[in-house]
């Protein structure tokens, strides 16, 4: 008898000692399953400095936001808006992602343009050839080369151009190209003189300004829209919140005032942007105009 109660007595240890092994290596499994994807979060590259950018079309005119948050995961390090390429009064380029990659590739990119614009210039796609027979000619053809401006589309490709060529060892950074592409329409006017009996003709030419959205992934990949693009860590939230207040055809002060609640509203939800925010209005005819919203510092 005694042999049998002790025997059962080291049976139930065991099982005690196997059930408590198992709860140990279920409390382990799911505490990986909740860790796993907040090392992921900090350890991709896309989101490590942190950073968000959003662009809005308007009637004749874009807005984009881009915030000035700067940190290394959690941790915030400095405040200083996001890198914003203004190549004329209808281009812009905005760059989010790991510092290193964003001021190699705006370097690259800028190179890259300088060269576009002098192969033009030389007659290699359009414009006039160099030739240096008299210093005024010389100083029209300075003025004539800093006139050169790109297209929207051509900034957006060579930027794609530019991330696919690394593709095996990708810039770890996303842009968005904005412009506005200039339409020229001509309307005629039919006048009656009633003493001559005769019909003129009168041709009005006017200018519209399309505006042309493009957000690029790490490979170049483009994502064009008529209505708002955005990219970085905040992306999800802005989408949302730029969905719910974006309407057709807003003049250039709603275009501020939407543009810039959807943009602080996408900040409040996400811990890794904020910190400040800076808007650049861009108007056909009238240039980029800078724009500071405020916003919370916590």
């Amino acid at each position: 008898m005694i042999l049998s109660s002790s025997s059962s007595s080291s049976s139930s240890q065991k099982m005690n000692l196997i059930s408590y092994n198992l709860y140990l290596l279920l409390l382990l499994l799911v505490l990986l399953l909740h860790i796993n994807p907040i090392q992921c979060q900090e350890q991709d590259p896309l989101h490590l400095h942190g950073g968000s950018i959003l662009a809005m079309s308007g009637s004749n005119c874009i807005a984009m936001a881009v915030d000035s948050r700067f940190g290394s995961g959690p941790q915030m390090i400095h405040t200083c808006p996001r890198t914003v390429l203004l190549l004329h009064s209808k281009v812009m380029v905005g760059l989010v992602g790991l510092e290193g990659d964003v001021q190699s590739l705006s370097h690259e990119y800028s190179v890259q343009m300088e060269n576009l614009k002098w192969r033009r210039f030389l007659g290699f796609g359009f414009g006039a050839s160099l030739s240096s027979s008299s210093s005024s000619q010389s100083q029209s053809q300075c003025q004539s080369f800093k006139d050169l401006s790109v297209t929207p589309k051509s900034a957006s490709c060579l930027m794609s151009h530019l991330l696919y060529q690394r593709r095996n060892a990708p810039y770890y950074v996303e842009s968005i190209v904005v412009g506005l592409e200039e339409i020229k329409t001509t309307s005629s006017d039919d006048d009656d003189d009633n003493s001559n009996k005769d019909n003129t003709n009168k041709e009005t030419s006017s200018i519209r300004y399309k505006p042309f959205l493009c957000a690029q992934d790490v490979i170049g990949a483009q994502s064009k829209s008529h209505a708002f693009v955005c990219s970085g860590v905040a992306k999800k939230s802005l989408y949302g919140c730029a969905e719910s207040l974006w309407r057709p055809n807003l003049s250039p002060e709603e275009l501020v005032q939407v543009c810039g609640k959807a943009f602080l509203s996408a900040l409040e939800r996400d811990c890794l942007s904020g910190y400040g925010a800076v808007l650049y209005l861009m108007e056909g005819g009238k240039g980029i105009q800078e724009i500071e919203l405020t916003c919370r510092n916590d």
